[in-house]
């Protein structure tokens, strides 16, 4: 917020009644920038206080703030107000990323929480002291004095999908041998897997990160670049010819456990809902996870095409395409009652939140179970707002694509017919979403209610036991 009239946010409050603002668009954030210019004084004072005098009142309001804007039981939360800060949080996020890749970062992976980063360093000291010269070249700048920065993790060799998909090899002081080396896998794409599946796509990948860092490790001599080179060489020609060779033993097993089910399920009722086709679902994921690696992306693309091939699924296919088996579902800003941290929760992915049965606060000091009436709440207002969306969107022409203006045209000035912007299936998965979360969590009304959003007729109460006089 010390960099309000940088972001754009600064207005004079006398330049009301000029005329360049007579026409000037009107939005949420116009209307509570007053309200905005306060929160940044009274923020800019209590720094001041606990910097100077050491206020605990001071740091006490500080501590809470986010907590008073973000939470909806509070008497200073306005929507617009919030949006607004988000919007400049988000500004000075691109800063902060802006500013680390001009000094050398790759950005891997980021948002408010953590960024993960490339250092292009071999070396663990020689990557330390390139985050310590980093960190320390971001905080000389006015506008990043108050953001703390911290290294938590470095990886030798990291596979990185996203915050809930990644494996790799962590570095530590201590010099490790091969023999020693373990990979930590995180794979929430493999969760659905059956339990042998899931245990093999562990050992392939992990062996895909690995191999290429011992024969690095093996060939540490010579400058880094040349050594990247070799690595890279090296995984080329392991991919066609011992990876091919491990995926199709792979493929072959599936096969044939799933014909030993089909062979002992006779008794399967056909009204029961189709079995996955394991082996596509495997060929699709691992190829998905070793193209993340660039170096090697069209020797895996030329594997995925042999391996669809192998099981008589054309490569440009529909059913060929990789698609995450767990929708990303966010619910913004949590709050903890007990240490005021917030944060927003990834229901459909987050592992631990998919396995665990109480949804705790990630602060190691905290561990305070949520609000779970407070968080369906927040979830059922969701689900009003979406259909409220659903049911008050624009019809749009499926020619030009521009929304209809007109009430009682039947047809666009191009002669094309109209649309509506939101289809019926994509409003019932956004829906189904939300019933597999009630279900999962036995939130009783929120299953109730998205259960009658999707079928009307009310045949969901059969399948859930509930009867109502």
């Amino acid at each position: 917020m010390e960099g309000g009239d940088f972001l754009g946010f600064e207005q004079d409050g006398n330049s009301r009644g000029s005329s360049s603002n007579v026409n000037a668009s009107f939005d949420e954030t116009t209307g509570c920038a007053p309200a905005f210019r306060v929160l940044k004084q009274l923020i800019h004072s209590c720094l001041t206080d606990v910097c100077k005098s050491r206020n605990i009142y001071a740091d006490s309001i500080l501590q809470r703030l986010s907590w008073w804007l973000c939470s909806p039981c509070s008497k200073l939360h306005d929507p617009a107000l919030h949006l607004m800060l988000h919007k400049v949080m988000q500004k000075v996020f691109a800063l902060l990323l802006t500013d680390l890749r001009r000094l050398g970062a790759t950005i891997i992976f980021a948002d408010f929480s953590k960024i993960v980063i490339d250092t292009g360093k071999f070396d663990l000291s020689a990557a330390n002291a390139y985050c310590d010269s980093l960190i320390t070249a971001v905080g000389n700048s006015d506008i990043f004095e108050w953001i703390s920065l911290e290294p938590v993790h470095y990886w030798h060799s990291l596979l990185f999908m996203d915050q809930y998909n990644y494996a790799g090899i962590r570095a530590t002081d201590d010099e490790i041998s091969p023999d020693e080396v373990t990979i930590e896998p995180k794979w929430s794409v493999a969760r659905l897997f059956p339990e042998y599946i899931q245990r093999d796509f562990i050992i392939i990948v992990a062996k895909f990160i690995f191999d290429p860092w011992k024969f690095a490790l093996e060939k540490k001599r010579g400058s880094s670049e040349s050594l990247e080179a070799q690595m890279v060489e090296y995984l080329k020609k392991q991919i066609p010819s011992s990876y091919m060779d491990m995926l199709v033993t792979k493929i072959n097993d599936i096969t044939s456990h799933m014909k030993e089910i089909d062979f002992s399920d006779t008794s399967r009722d056909s009204s029961q809902a189709p079995k996955r086709d394991y082996t596509l679902e495997f060929v699709q994921t691992i190829c998905a996870v070793m193209a993340l690696d660039q170096n090697v992306e069209q020797d895996v693309l030329v594997l995925k095409r042999n391996l669809l091939k192998y099981i008589n699924v054309k490569e440009f296919a529909a059913e060929a395409e990789f698609l995450d088996p767990g929708p990303s579902f966010i619910l913004p800003n949590v709050a903890c009652s007990n240490c005021d941290a917030y944060r927003d929760l990834d229901i459909g992915r987050d592992p631990v939140l998919l396995t665990e049965k109480e949804w705790c606060c990630v602060d190691s000091q905290c561990g305070k179970i949520y609000d779970r009436e407070q968080m369906e709440n927040s979830l059922l207002q969701m689900v009003r707002q979406r259909e409220r969306m659903y049911h008050m969107q624009d019809l749009v022409c499926t020619r030009c694509n521009q929304v209809k203006a007109a009430h009682l045209t039947e047809q666009c000035e191009c002669s094309g017919s109209f649309r509506c912007k939101e289809s019926g299936s994509e409003f019932r998965k956004r829906m189904e979403i939300f019933l597999d979360i009630a279900k999962r969590q036995k939130f009783q009304l929120l299953e109730e209610c998205t259960s009658w959003i999707i079928d009307p007729t009310g045949s969901w109460q059969t399948n859930t036991g509930r009867h109502h006089s």
